[in-house]
């Protein structure tokens, strides 16, 4: 079945429908919602919780094609991931600090995408939160802003500082090798 028909019989409450479309894309927006989830329990509730936001707003997506629904799908997950942890996003956007300890966790290595992943996993949450939201999914900083309910400014900062971390424990200064 052609994905306009899953969209158009989903948005009118056929329960099959629905099914499928909760098939077609439920793995790829759990990877999704566990880039911004605290466990793999909550982004599965984060992303249950962002089906039900789907299917009562599926009636007023219009389709363009299969990347822009993939986009819009996205960013109800996201924020509604984000959503969950707001309260305790909220305090880890006051200036963190990263001490000495933390620099020693992150080690060295010939960065490939696995250590990458792991490095900015191991940045501090809100570091992490605002990096993911603006290089992995695209969010300008004024978005960034609005959906996590602080100034444009803190965003950039907490992106800058979490650039800056990722470098430094990359040996890397703009792609060039340091000493």
């Amino acid at each position: 079945m052609k994905i306009q028909k899953i969209i158009h019989k989903s948005s009118k409450g056929d329960r099959r429908a629905q099914k499928q479309f909760f098939e077609l894309y439920a793995d790829r927006l759990y990877a999704v919602a566990k880039r911004y989830a605290v466990s793999a329990e909550s982004a599965e509730d984060a992303l249950f919780q962002a089906f039900l936001k789907i299917f009562e707003k599926l009636t007023e997506f219009k389709f363009i094609n299969e990347a822009a629904l993939f986009g819009w799908l996205s960013r109800i997950v996201i924020n509604q991931t984000l959503m969950n942890r707001r309260k305790e996003l909220s305090t880890l956007y006051k200036l963190e600090r990263i001490d000495e300890e933390h620099y020693e966790l992150l080690q060295y290595e010939e960065p490939d995408n696995e250590t990458l992943i792991d490095l900015v996993n191991q940045l501090p949450e809100g570091y992490k939160t605002v990096f993911m939201m603006h290089v992995v999914d695209g969010y300008a900083h004024k978005e960034i802003a609005d959906t996590l309910d602080i100034s444009e400014g803190t965003s950039r900062s907490q992106f800058f500082k979490a650039r800056k971390l990722l470098q430094k424990k990359l040996n890397y200064d703009y792609g060039k090798s340091g000493t």
